[in-house]
């Protein structure tokens, strides 16, 4: 019976399956690149900022069962995020935020929109699916809704996105109530490190996988040092962009399989963390809530914390505003995000600078051994994603975000959800 397994990844999918091989009574050797687990999860104390930030993942959306169970066990309080949007209105040489419903954000024709991607027997991709079916300029607000909540929600490449697969996501799109974990979702992290070692689970940080070696029955595993592990199983859990890029290499080689990852839509992002001596933006929320604020300007969208008394602006740049906003430095992209606020909030450029106090930018497709931000459908992800949840002659495993089949993709919760069934099908084989 196989009882050793080395888990490359600790990241939400790699620690829940670990802990789960590990508390089934299997020998656990969790090796992970970085110098600290959580990957994608990412809970900061910059220099500068009054409070801890969240660099990646920062909600927990609606009542998502394995993420509101961990933080039950952990003691963790959620806080809602009691969510309220905002969006640039422009008219003339006026403009300033107006507060707007999902369904007025959405337009009227949304259900139209929803109806037609229903009802496509061939799937397409999203852009040409928009050119097709919604042309000219009746429809051109909606197919820019479309495009803006296709780029910076999913992540999604319109001209890659499977247009049957964003339907699947957005008709499930519940008004759920979302969370945030009281002292950051690195805790939950914390919580699923010391299960682990509960269990016996050995961790290895700052130690990237370079080659793996594999038999039926057997694997090496070589870090970049050097440094080899063995066991009877390795379940790989890192980011397709990773998989694609070829930092891991198989003996014997696996090239369908890594194939298959570039086949898995694989959306970059940046998030930007501004702190403020005064919150300019009181009076557009109401006590206690999360405004979620939609601009026209180079970078379009931004939120708040929900406590009163936080002074800290999160931006989220999507992809097709990636590139040009990169190529700058680093003073000139902090401009460029107190221009687009100035114009957002019809405030003084000069005076919205004297208040800012610290400010972070981070490119998650520049981290280097993630590549990038969540996985997003395309037309080729099921076939792909069929074929790299299928292990490798019993030995060779992959589990994580971007092989979830749910209703909640590029999620937390996708990874926990894709780690628990990968580690129950392990168990299961033995």
């Amino acid at each position: 019976m196989s009882t050793s397994i080395i888990v490359i990844g600790a990241g939400a999918s790699g620690l829940i399956a670990a802990r789960s091989l590990s508390a089934a009574g299997w020998s656990v050797t969790v090796l992970e690149a970085a110098d600290a687990p959580g990957g994608r999860i990412l809970t900061l104390a910059p220099a500068g900022f009054s409070t801890y930030v969240e660099g990646g993942a920062e909600f927990i959306h609606g009542d998502l069962p394995i993420s509101l169970q961990l933080a039950k066990e952990a003691g963790i309080v959620l806080h809602p995020v009691h969510s309220q949007m905002a969006r640039q209105h422009v008219e003339g040489e006026e403009t300033g935020l107006e507060n707007e419903q999902w369904e007025d954000f959405m337009t009227a024709d949304w259900d139209e929109l929803l109806q037609k991607m229903d009802e496509l027997e061939q799937d397409q991709p999203l852009g040409d699916f928009l050119a097709t079916f919604f042309p000219g300029e009746r429809y051109a607000a909606l197919r820019d809704r479309a495009r803006r909540y296709a780029e910076g929600y999913d992540l999604a490449d319109l001209h890659l996105a499977s247009t049957r697969g964003l339907y699947k996501e957005w008709v499930n799109e519940r008004d759920e109530e979302g969370y945030r974990p009281e002292g950051g979702y690195r805790r939950l992290i914390d919580y699923l490190v010391g299960e682990c070692r509960r269990y016996n689970s050995t961790f290895h940080f700052s130690s990237p996988v370079a080659e793996v070696h594999w038999q039926r029955g057997r694997v090496e595993v070589k870090t970049v040092s050097g440094q080899p592990f063995t066991a009877d199983r390795l379940l790989i859990t890192v980011s397709p962009g990773v998989l694609r890029a070829g930092i891991l290499t198989f003996f014997p080689a696996i090239p369908e399989h890594l194939r298959a990852a570039g086949d898995i839509g694989y959306g970059r992002i940046v998030k930007i963390l501004l702190e403020f001596k005064t919150a300019f933006w009181r009076g557009k929320e109401a006590q206690d809530q999360t405004l979620f604020i939609i601009g026209n300007q180079p970078v379009p969208t931004w939120w708040t914390q929900t406590a009163s008394t936080d002074t800290l602006l999160t931006g989220w740049l999507p992809a097709s505003g990636i590139a040009a906003f990169m190529k700058l430095d680093r003073q000139g992209r902090i401009d460029r995000c107190l221009d687009s606020l100035a114009a957002i909030f019809a405030l003084d450029r000069a005076a919205l600078s004297s208040q800012l106090k610290a400010s972070l930018v981070l490119d998650w497709s520049d981290a280097p051994y993630i590549l990038g931000g969540y996985s997003f459908p395309t037309i080729t992800a099921p076939a792909a994603r069929a074929l790299l949840s299928t292990p490798v002659e019993g030995t060779l495993w992959f589990s994580g975000e971007g092989l979830y089949e749910g209703d909640t993709p590029g999620t937390v919760e996708a990874a926990f959800s894709s780690g628990l069934e990968t580690a129950k099908k392990i168990i299961a084989q033995s």
